[in-house]
């Protein structure tokens, strides 16, 4: 089995085990959509609760970039829990995975 395949393996355990769904709404129109990321320890000090994002307004959500059509870019809306955020940055690793850099609106 390659290299690649086992990352994929284990992302989609991960993101399986430990996800919440959220909303990806792309600015290209068309729609919508449920995903499934990870909720990162905040990069910023913030109080917050762990694996929520209560109480933060930058978060960063992994997801397996390789799954999402259109993939996630600058500009696109999360919404997690009710709230909106912001797609600041997209750090895409070579293996389809991807961390997602959000602020609320």
């Amino acid at each position: 089995m390659a290299f690649a395949d086992l990352v994929n393996a284990m992302d989609t355990a991960c993101i399986a085990a430990f996800g919440t769904p959220v909303t990806f709404t792309p600015q290209d129109g068309s729609g919508p959509q449920q995903i499934t990321g990870i909720i990162q320890t905040p990069a910023i000090a913030e109080d917050y609760v762990p694996g929520s994002v209560q109480g933060t307004s930058v978060v960063r959500l992994f997801v397996r970039f390789a799954n999402i059509s259109p993939p996630p870019q600058h500009g696109d809306t999360i919404t997690i829990n009710g709230v909106v955020y912001d797609v600041l940055e997209v750090a895409v690793d070579v293996q389809g995975g991807a961390v997602l850099k959000l602020r609320t609106t």
